[in-house]
């Protein structure tokens, strides 16, 4: 350690040849202890932080691994199932990423806070009241910024519960679209006509995820009350089974479709519906190649859609 910054200013305002050399030798010394520990200080630091951050990213990727494994071995969907298997594996790497990196960053600042307060001290700095400052700050802080905090706290529940991923299309309440990005303040969506709505996490009630296990196209049909339903149900079936059976849609239909009896009846059509369970945010375009197949085979086997009703009010 210098001595006494007091003793070093006459040195400093006219030093002599005895007096430079007293002060070299002063730093010497500082240098030689203090100095080296320092060092020794911020390469270890380092090192921590490099070692903490391959040591979670192995963690985190032997948890997808064994993820993987466990559901494997216990025998469900995900294994009978290779689209399903794909798709959860694919999500457990992604959700595995993101807590990674959420993890690290706090470890990092963790590390390189403890090694700053370490530094200081060696430099002469008292860091007791600095640690009590902190504390008092933090204290104030706390309580003027209790929404940044419950901002946190949301996002750190929904990072480990899973709530939510990159990439899926969610309804937030606030906003609905695909999410681009999460962090421990807010979640960003972008809608369907491409604004990115930024909702802090505290403020996320409900969560509807499009995008979580499989999804559902459902089609309507209004059918003209005509129409021989026997021969709609031949025409509904064998079209879904096609496009079941489509090497072109075999990654995405995931099941063979369900068609229900008559669900409503009025004086010129009746409806029946249609449904086929599909990979994760897939539907939609799911239901438009099936309303097209559809249509055409009503048009091939001359079966009418229902026309839409109009009701004449005449004025006295």
């Amino acid at each position: 350690m210098l001595d006494d910054p007091q003793d070093l200013g006459p040195l400093l305002a006219a030093p002599t040849a005895d007096d430079a050399l007293s002060l070299m030798d002063q730093l010497m010394r500082w240098l030689l202890s203090s100095g080296i520990k320092i060092v020794i200080i911020m390469l270890a630091a380092t090192l921590l932080s490099l070692a903490v951050g391959w040591f979670l990213r192995r963690f985190f990727r032997t948890m997808v691994q064994s993820g993987a494994k466990i559901s494997t071995v216990t025998g469900t969907v995900i294994r009978r199932d290779p689209k399903s298997q794909r798709a959860a594996q694919a999500r457990r790497e992604q959700r595995a990423s993101t807590l990674s990196n959420v993890a690290r960053n706090i470890a990092h600042v963790m590390i390189w806070a403890i090694a700053t307060m370490m530094i200081l001290s060696e430099i002469g700095v008292n860091i007791a009241p600095v640690i009590a400052s902190l504390g008092v700050v933090g204290l104030a802080a706390g309580i003027g910024a209790q929404t940044i905090i419950k901002d946190v706290v949301a996002g750190v529940v929904m990072l480990f519960e899973d709530i939510v991923a990159v990439g899926d299309w969610v309804d937030l309440e606030y906003a609905e679209g695909t999410v681009e990005s999460i962090n421990l303040r807010a979640t960003q969506v972008r809608g369907i006509d491409g604004v990115l709505w930024t909702v802090r996490n505290g403020e996320i009630i409900r969560v509807g995820n499009y995008a979580r296990g499989f999804s559902t196209a459902v089609v309507i049909l209004d059918i003209d009350a005509e129409a021989d339903d026997e021969q709609v149900t031949q025409v509904v079936e064998k079209v879904s089974a096609e496009i079941f059976e489509d090497p072109e849609w075999s990654d995405t239909v995931l099941a063979p479709a369900a068609l229900t009896g008559i669900l409503d009846v009025d004086g010129n059509r009746y409806q029946r519906r249609v449904t086929i369970q599909t990979a994760p945010g897939q539907q939609w375009g799911v239901e438009r190649e099936l309303r097209a197949r559809i249509r055409a085979g009503f048009a091939a086997s001359d079966i009418a859609f229902a026309l839409p009703r109009f009701v004449e009010t005449v004025r006295s």
